[in-house]
């Protein structure tokens, strides 16, 4: 193999992770660094931070591949945030490219939701947005055998990195679960569909108070909250087996720090 460049990188990834699958408001892509330029190792995150993009430089990665995009608004147009622009300045000083696998890795097959479903054992059927595809948001399948709903929320706490936010769980604890729907990230927005699944519980992340309520009033679908971090945190993984695989000359890490901007958690009781 000849050199590797970040052209030829990002091709691989777009072949797993085909643009025409991200959502039409969403900022992936080449947002930092020269195409042509070789790569020397790789380092894969969720978010780009700060402490991301100086373990990069530590660990002599020219190329940062996130999840998470740069910047998320619409129109990028000028981008005056000051820590967004420190970073792209030592970024640009570092010679560190920076890319962004975002909706398009929700939506592709091996993407975040099915290493999610991968990592707690469940065997995936379909996505939620199509129940006749394995392409689309979010995904829905089933357990080789039944657990309670403690169980399981003790099985995703296992199965994800260390953090903060932790795994919560609204039900029944003793609730038999034998199908799930699952979608990594802030998924609360198909709560409505998700209450339409022949499912027994859903996992996401970021569902606010109302809309749990709101959900458990009308749907005896248990809920498990976690990490958005975390959730997605799983598929580096999946991604790091294919950037092996199809470059093995070049160096890929994932990155463990913890992105998640919670740091600390203290749990509240009352006496009765």
């Amino acid at each position: 193999m000849g050199v590797v460049t970040i052209s030829s990188v990002v091709k691989a990834v777009e072949r797993w992770y085909p643009i025409e699958l991200a959502d039409e408001w969403d900022q992936i892509g080449l947002s930092v660094g020269d195409p042509a330029a070789s790569v020397t190792s790789i380092l894969l995150t969720v978010d780009i931070t700060e402490s991301t993009l100086a373990q990069a430089a530590d660990l002599g990665a020219n190329l940062l591949i996130a999840h998470h995009p740069l910047y998320l608004a619409e129109v990028p147009g000028i981008v005056t945030q000051a820590h967004i622009a420190r970073m792209i300045k030592f970024a640009a000083e570092q010679k560190i490219a920076i890319y962004a696998a975002h909706t398009n890795a929700d939506n592709a097959v091996d993407g975040v939701s099915d290493a999610i479903m991968t990592a707690i054992g469940a065997i995936t059927e379909h996505s939620i947005s199509n129940p006749t595809e394995m392409v689309g948001t979010g995904r829905v399948g089933y357990f080789a055998n039944s657990i309670k709903l403690a169980d399981l929320a003790r099985q995703v706490a296992s199965v994800l990195p260390d953090n903060f936010t932790g795994v919560k769980f609204a039900g029944d604890p003793n609730q038999a679960i034998s199908r799930i729907a699952v979608c990594g990230g802030s998924g609360a927005g198909l709560l409505p569909a998700v209450a339409q699944l022949d499912v027994d519980a859903y996992l996401t992340a970021d569902i606010k108070h109302h809309a749990a309520l709101d959900h458990q009033a009308n749907s005896p679908i248990a809920l498990i909250n976690v990490s958005h971090w975390a959730s997605e945190w799983l598929w580096l993984a999946t991604l790091a087996k294919k950037l092996n695989q199809e470059f093995p000359l070049i160096a890929t890490a994932v990155s463990d720090i913890c992105t998640d901007p919670w740091h600390g958690q203290v749990i509240t009781s009352r006496s009765q």
